[in-house]
């Protein structure tokens, strides 16, 4: 039977359920320092959990676990000395950044880099950082930090690209914080909590090209890190390793079949108006005609005659036969336009992948008019980059549903009012983000010499699509 849920007579109605969120803080006080906590959330009687409680664990200021479901009780054992080792007996119940050290080294299309996790006690053990006794550091003491990092990571050994021994081209030090989002830069750093202080560094290796080989020699352990986790990433995808002491070598070989180093491109694309001419029944009605006059011309032109009917029907039959188009001149229709719209921010989206202001120039010279390079490529960066919730640039990994909304034609070319979709990609410190975005701008193209380029752009709007 159906049943009904009631409330006593002249009680007020339940609230409509809202967005608002009801917080309560629960405080458990202990003496001592217990070995171990258990959280146990209201159960069932199959002891599991009979609420969806989501929940992020800290030991003082130091993240235990990202964010995670309690399904049953859980126990986490603590470590006084150091709250970085302290854990939870399941080990589902973890973060990101397992270990006090963590190496990310990824193998992309114009650069290697080389990304760092570690803490601020570690820093401390490779320099000769003093911080006095605070156990918070103040604005001073965070741009102390950062240029000892810097400065100390500049000096590891150089990497192996492709044999040759390569230092980094830039080293930027910051401090991170573990979240629910995962490892994000500290905005704005100026009160920093120094037992759970976290930091990240990038090496910036930059190659024109995907490299064959490359290698690096680890040096940086301590007493409890002796074995350092190392995420090795390439267009492939990652492949994890480690380094210890004993072993401190991690190399990475390209083994990619079908790889290819993206390059801007010229874009010779028609403007899809062209007359098709039928080669062959030309050339054999040409034939036939001059049999018909050699026959006019002899008396016994009669086989001539017949020769030249038969010649005439294969012309007929032949006719969709080996055609040749000849462009005509006018502007592009519609595809035509989509087409060269689609090339042209292929190819923005190429010249982008440039990690240097000269090979970015150089880049754009082959698609934009050279009086026009500074301010278009100044749209581009300021219109077209994507910042991920790591701090990192996406990289565009295609374009597609280009859609062209008005074409207005102007001497040698055309104004586009364009949309399109960028499939987008990128990542710091192990995270992976990937972004689907909508744009909506203006490009103004020119044709010069059966080139087309790209003379101005205006990005109207961007969108996250779901």
């Amino acid at each position: 039977a159906a049943r009904t849920a009631a409330r006593p007579r002249n009680s007020p109605a339940p609230p409509a359920r809202g967005t608002r969120v009801i917080a309560a803080q629960l405080d458990y006080p202990f003496s001592g320092r217990p070995d171990t906590l258990t959280l146990a959330p209201p159960l069932n009687g199959k002891e599991q959990a009979s609420v969806n409680l989501g929940f992020i664990a800290y030991h003082g200021k130091v993240p235990v676990t990202d964010y995670r479901y309690l399904s049953r009780s859980e126990t986490m054992r603590l470590d006084w000395d150091d709250p970085w080792y302290t854990v939870f007996a399941n080990p589902n119940l973890t973060r990101h950044h397992k270990s006090a050290i963590m190496s990310f080294l990824t193998i992309a299309p114009r650069e290697v880099r080389h990304e760092i996790i570690f803490r601020l006690r570690d820093l401390g053990v490779w320099t000769e950082l003093d911080l006095g006794v605070s156990t918070t550091l103040d604005r001073a003491q965070v741009e102390a930090v950062i240029i000892t990092a810097e400065r100390h990571f500049a000096t590891l050994p150089p990497l192996l690209i492709d044999g040759k021994a390569v230092k980094p081209s830039s080293v930027t030090a910051l401090f991170l914080e573990a979240g629910a989002a995962g490892v994000t830069p500290v905005e704005n750093p100026r009160a920093i909590d120094r037992g759970s202080a976290l930091l990240g560094v990038i090496l910036a290796y930059p190659h024109r090209k995907l490299p064959q080989s490359v290698e690096m020699t680890w040096e940086l352990f301590t007493d409890t890190a002796q074995k350092v986790p190392v995420s090795v990433t390439d267009p492939a995808g990652p492949v994890p390793d480690w380094a210890t002491p004993d072993s401190p070598k991690i190399g990475w070989k390209n083994f990619l079949k079908t790889w290819t180093d993206p390059q801007v491109a010229l874009v010779k694309i028609g403007t899809g108006r062209a007359l098709v001419l039928p080669v062959l029944s030309i050339a054999l009605l040409a034939f036939a005609l001059a049999l018909i006059i050699k026959a006019f011309r002899s008396a016994s032109g009669r086989w001539r005659w017949a020769a030249a009917v038969g010649v005439v029907v294969v012309a007929a039959v032949t006719l969709s036969a080996f055609t040749v188009s000849v462009p005509l001149p006018g502007q592009p229709g519609q595809k035509a336009a989509t087409d060269i719209s689609r090339a042209i921010l292929t190819n923005t989206a190429t010249a982008m992948l440039e990690t240097g202001d000269a090979a970015f120039a150089e880049a754009l010279d082959t698609f934009v008019p050279s009086e026009e390079a500074e301010a278009v490529g100044a749209e581009m960066r300021r219109g077209l980059s994507v910042t991920l919730p790591t701090g990192a640039h996406a990289i565009t990994d295609s374009i597609e549903e280009v859609k062209i909304e008005k074409i207005e034609p102007r001497a040698n070319g055309i104004d586009v009012l364009a949309r399109w979709t960028a499939n987008m990609s990128g990542g710091h410190w192990g995270h992976q983000h990937r972004r689907r975005v909508s744009y909506r701008g203006l490009l103004d193209l020119e044709e010069t010499d059966g080139v087309w380029k790209l003379r101005g752009l205006t990005v109207l709007s961007a969108d996250l699509k779901p």
